[in-house]
């Protein structure tokens, strides 16, 4: 590589689920939305020429100029933590030598094709780890294109395990890894090989909600499911930039604190969408307009699969049957 510096000695990203920047010298390290979108697009060039322009596009209103040099400017930042850098730009773009960071989504590929045949149950439990996440969903601002070559690794990896499972040989991990990726048929496929079969996980439901009466409300409603909540567009971020479940539909209230006029609710459902997670909106009657052209429009912009009200105070809380209904719609994709 020419530098002098050994492989295992270089700074490491970790991509497959919310990325983490890892080295010797600058510990570790997580990025998100336009920073880690940013590096990955860097990455995935392999010290080619990223331009100005498609980080351009990757911003909010499709940024400018003077954003695109802003934001490489704080990723630099970070960077310089560990001991890297991006040169100055060049010819209307940015480019990072190759090799100069390890990535995990180029590593893993060439550990599945390395497995032993039999596969070894240690090794494709270390591998299994490496997922944390659907980089898909996390880094929805990189194209899906990048993150093929790993997708087709994994699908190999599936038929390791379905090995490992005929011979009835468990493997470390594997519970959380299915639960986590179960929608994917390769994952299903080795799954219904697992020694002894397993219990089927039980579908999680997100609830964005600052009414705590409510929630408890709708946690007794949907209690055949597995609920995580959160109060605020915060604790939301919070969640979604850590480690979260895969979650298979959320429901989001327009308002967020207790001015009731925050809209808050809508930052989350665009963060959902972009995800590729189904949701639906909790809202209270709309006091002005046409409501079915508002409710229409709602569904439209966001994707919604679904629009439940919350009743008028002098009326009580919500129609739960109205609700429910519309949870199972959302799962069933209807």
């Amino acid at each position: 590589m020419g530098d002098g510096v050994s492989q295992q000695d270089r700074p490491h990203v970790a991509a497959l689920g919310e990325l983490i920047l890892e080295s010797r010298t600058g510990g570790r390290t997580q990025l998100n939305g336009v920073a880690a979108a940013i590096l990955l697009r860097l990455l995935f060039q392999k010290g080619q020429l990223v331009s100005s322009e498609s980080i351009k596009a990757m911003l909010p209103r499709s940024g400018s100029d003077d954003a695109v040099y802003t934001h490489v400017g704080k990723l630099n930042s970070r960077l310089k933590e560990h001991g890297v850098a991006i040169p100055r730009r060049n010819s209307g773009g940015y480019r990072l030598p190759k090799d100069l960071i390890r990535l995990d989504a180029f590593e893993f590929p060439e550990r599945v094709a390395a497995l032993g045949k039999p596969p070894h149950a240690d090794e494709v439990a270390r591998l299994l780890a490496m997922w944390r996440g659907d980089p898909l969903q996390v880094h929805h601002l990189v194209e899906p294109r990048h993150w093929t070559t790993a997708l087709k690794a994994r699908s190999v990896l599936m038929t390791g395990v379905s090995e490992l499972f005929r011979r009835g040989v468990e493997v470390e991990g594997w519970d959380a890894f299915a639960d986590r990726f179960g929608d994917d048929q390769a994952v299903k496929t080795a799954d219904a090989l697992h020694p002894g079969g397993r219990a089927a996980a039980r579908r999680r439901l997100l609830i964005v909600e600052d009414d705590e009466q409510i929630c408890r409300a709708l946690q007794t409603l949907l209690g055949d499911f597995d609920t995580t909540v959160v109060h605020s567009l915060d604790e939301y971020y919070l969640l979604m930039r850590g480690n979260p479940p895969r979650f298979h539909g959320a429901l989001v209230d327009r308002h967020l604190t207790q001015r009731n006029n925050d809209q808050y609710g809508y930052a989350a459902l665009q963060d959902l969408q972009s995800r590729g997670i189904p949701r639906i909106l909790i809202t209270a009657f709309f006091p002005d307009g046409d409501v079915e052209v508002n409710y229409r429009n709602l569904i439209e912009r966001f994707g919604l699969s679904g629009i439940c009200t919350k009743a008028r105070p002098d009326v009580g809380g919500f129609d739960t049957l109205a609700v429910r209904e519309a949870v199972d719609r959302m799962l069933r994709g209807g």
